[in-house]
């Protein structure tokens, strides 16, 4: 459940700060599966799903990629742990996003308030918002790095990231500062 969880609240960040509004007062509710709050919310992120993937089929526009948010670094957090039972993909999933919010403030995209906001709300919900909650510390920024470089939206060599510069406001970052990123990453160990 909190895997799944983790999923419907990516559509709160990344377009509709008013359902991750929602979910901060429901979330419990819809976790404990609580049938008004559970529908309103597998309501809403299935039309949204609709709405992004009905507007580019193909895939050939931005639009498509916002669904991706959280998932360049949950993958390469599924990968180094192995792609089992200790990291479900929505846990995974959870984490990434907190990493994109923390990346886009170490940038300056994004304020250290919503990064915070969006990190209780996750932990709140029994999702792991640290590397050390999932067994990961100590020299993994390199590791992580290499398995982000295999993404599929790596284009060249260039990593692309889905990055917030608010609750409800995502965006597609070309060619993501890889320095930047590895600093990153080892801070985060």
């Amino acid at each position: 459940m909190r895997a799944g969880y983790g999923e419907v609240v990516k559509y709160g960040l990344i377009r509709d700060a008013a359902f991750f509004e929602w979910l901060e007062a429901e979330g419990r509710a819809v976790c404990d599966l609580e049938p008004a709050a559970l529908t309103r919310a597998v309501m809403v992120s299935c039309r949204m799903k609709a709405e992004i993937v009905a507007a580019d089929e193909r895939e050939t526009g931005d639009d498509r990629a916002l669904l991706n948010f959280g998932h360049t670094f949950g993958h390469a957090l599924e990968a180094e742990t192995g792609f089992g039972e200790r990291l479900l993909h929505g846990e995974a999933v959870a984490l990434g996003m907190v990493l994109a919010f923390d990346f886009a403030v170490r940038l300056g995209l994004s304020s250290g308030q919503e990064a915070h906001r969006v990190r209780r709300h996750l932990a709140a919900s029994g999702l792991p918002t640290t590397l050390a909650e999932i067994g990961l510390s100590g020299a993994v920024a390199d590791r992580l790095l290499a398995h982000m470089g295999k993404d599929k939206k790596v284009r060249d060599g260039a990593i692309t990231l889905i990055l917030p510069r608010g609750i409800g406001d995502c965006f597609v970052m070309r060619d993501s500062p890889r320095d930047r990123l590895r600093d990153f990453l080892a801070d985060m160990e």
